[in-house]
């Protein structure tokens, strides 16, 4: 019986590859270091290409968004915030000709007022006045 084994055995191994001329189908491919080297370039090609695109996007991409300039003045500024507590704000912020009075929380965006805003805001009777109320009301918020 175990000469039947043997001989079955011999004549698969004949009849599916040619282990008898020194070859094995079986045996995988020895991977050399080149086949390391062009996976490592290609990595870092990926790396460097999405580098790039994040460096563009940063330079001229979205980050923008309402920041586009109008003349040499910025149509979209913050110009005050008012903190009420834990991630609730007030916030005033001037947009083209407008100034908005908006209620911020960490879920939420509301817009609670709208003025038109002058052309001038450095200088004018209304800002410093504006200015002076919202640093009263800061202070008393420190006092308490």
């Amino acid at each position: 019986m175990h000469n039947i084994l043997v001989t079955a055995a011999h004549a698969a191994i004949d009849s599916s590859g040619d282990i008898v001329n020194g070859t094995s189908p079986a045996v995988p491919e020895v991977v050399g270091w080149g086949s390391y080297i062009q996976s490592i370039g290609i990595l870092l090609l990926l790396l460097g290409a999405l580098y790039g695109l994040l460096w563009f996007v940063k330079k001229v991409g979205m980050n923008k968004g309402f920041r586009g300039k109008k003349g040499d003045q910025i149509t979209l500024n913050v110009e005050e915030r008012f903190h009420l507590g834990p991630k609730k704000q007030l916030v005033v912020v001037r947009f083209l000709n407008k100034r908005l009075l908006l209620g911020v929380t960490d879920h939420q965006i509301n817009l609670l007022s709208e003025t038109e805003a002058e052309d001038d805001t450095s200088d004018s009777s209304d800002s410093k006045e504006f200015k002076k109320i919202m640093g009263q009301l800061r202070d008393a918020d420190s006092d308490s």
